[in-house]
């Protein structure tokens, strides 16, 4: 900007990036419902689950796993953002599956795609880490449908 003098630093939150791309209502509503079933992103031990409620809000579910395990993409899509710009995640990939799905696979050790990215199903895409705000390593994940969270365990196979 000219004239300026001081460098601002603009976080980046997740649910901007999950809502890119997609077009308007009124475009959607033109579109039969969609349902996709998403594969186990990693082998791994169920740790912290979905949780709405505001007081112990937790939008994804944890899975337990060795540092290093690979992360498989849950379906074919189209990455969007891969990178560890937003807080709390640490490195992450967002994979757009359609007009109506993401996945988000955070904390990883490491990011093995890029953005624009096509990937297939069960593709390797990262590896379990503990980046961010995470205790130990495990793979966050989360399935947003029309950028809200829903409970992963109802969709995965």
């Amino acid at each position: 900007i000219p004239g300026a003098r001081k460098v601002l630093k603009v976080e980046i939150v997740l649910d901007d990036v999950a809502a890119e791309q997609v077009k308007t209502a009124t475009d959607r509503a033109t579109t039969a419902y969609e349902r996709i079933d998403f594969s186990w992103p990693v082998e791994g031990r169920l740790g912290d689950g979905f949780e709405d409620d505001e007081r112990k809000r937790h939008q994804g579910i944890d899975i337990r796993a060795s540092s290093g395990t690979p992360i498989r993409a849950s379906q074919a899509g189209t990455v969007i953002y891969s990178g560890n710009t937003i807080r709390g995640y640490g490195n992450m990939v967002i994979i757009r599956h359609s007009e109506e799905y993401v996945t988000v696979y955070a904390h990883n050790q490491v990011n093995l795609v890029e953005e624009r990215d096509r990937i297939e199903k069960g593709q390797v895409i990262g590896k379990v880490g503990k980046t961010g705000r995470a205790t130990g390593p495990h793979l966050h994940f989360e399935i947003r449908r029309n950028n809200k969270p829903v409970d992963p365990m109802l969709y995965l196979k």
